[in-house]
């Protein structure tokens, strides 16, 4: 699986079209379903940050999406913001294939939060070596997930 650096726009084109059923995605991101320019904003709202975004490919076809912050000002540490997989390759090994290549490039642990209400969420990354860290409140609960990567 290999990674290409993609225009925002078209990072955000298949955001767009990948989230289109995904009304859990929708309203944890935006709070409400967005608007195809919404997406474009998401993604420099987190490129602002420091986050990279990357489309991953199988073969021609991009079948996920990942943005990292390398080193974000609460810990100095990585962190995995987002993951979305192609729906028709989800359940597929897809997402847990992507970040173990992630984990590849890190030579320290990796963190994750998830909304707290969001079990399906926990499981995934759980299935994929996170570890539940802690909670976090910023306005709304938070799980912390570490993976310990080594």
């Amino acid at each position: 699986m290999l990674t290409a650096p993609e225009s925002q726009e078209n990072i955000a084109e298949l955001l767009f079209d990948w989230t289109q059923e995904d009304e859990t995605w929708l309203l944890a991101e935006f709070g409400r379903i967005p608007l195809f320019e919404d997406m474009i904003s998401y993604i420099q709202t987190y490129e602002g940050m420091g986050c990279d975004f990357n489309v991953w490919f199988y073969g021609d076809l991009p079948v996920a999406i990942t943005a990292v912050l390398d080193d974000a000002p609460s810990n100095q540490k990585s962190w995995l913001g987002t993951i979305v997989v192609h729906p028709m390759k989800r359940k597929s090994g897809i997402g847990c294939s992507v970040i173990r290549t992630l984990l590849g490039e890190k030579n320290d642990v990796v963190f994750s939060g998830i909304p707290y209400d969001l079990n399906e969420w926990s499981l995934f990354l759980g299935k994929c070596g996170f570890e539940q860290y802690g909670f976090e409140e910023e306005g709304k609960k938070y799980l912390i997930l570490v993976h310990p990567n080594g």
